[in-house]
């Protein structure tokens, strides 16, 4: 046990004097602080290799011609009955459409959706009244 490659000889007489319990505890921590070292070390190479990933994927993005943003047109109108409908090309773009408009005060019930034959999508809903906007904008 008293192998040079594990311990010198002065760790080897402070480990003789401790109790059997304490031995098991001072082992336990040598082992688990070598462990731990290697999994810091093991993750500080994984976050180089992902910031290495990220600087390779914005060297690239540099590199491509700039993307022109994509709109999409919405219409708001109302429907005989008074329904306010919504028109668009996208149900997120309709609903988040519709959750600015709660927001800034209409109340709206019993939405219904519908899609057109133009790919047009329709989401209509029951205006109930306004209040105060909630939004601070």
């Amino acid at each position: 046990m008293s192998n040079d490659e594990y311990w010198d000889g002065s760790e080897f007489g402070f480990f003789n004097t401790l109790e059997d319990e304490d031995k098991l505890l001072y082992l336990y921590d040598l082992m688990i602080g070598e462990l731990a070292g290697m999994a810091i070390h093991n993750e500080m190479e994984a976050q180089d290799a992902e910031m290495e990933s990220m600087d390779e994927l914005l060297r690239m993005a540099e590199e491509e011609e700039p993307v022109e943003p994509m709109h999409q047109n919405v219409t708001v109108s109302f429907d005989d009955s008074g329904n306010i409908v919504l028109a668009g090309s996208n149900v997120m773009l309709l609903r988040k459409v519709a959750t600015d408009m709660i927001m800034n005060g209409l109340i709206l019930q019993n939405s219904q959706l519908s899609f057109e034959d133009d790919d047009t999508v329709k989401l209509t809903y029951e205006l109930v009244g306004k209040l105060d906007a909630i939004s601070p904008n």
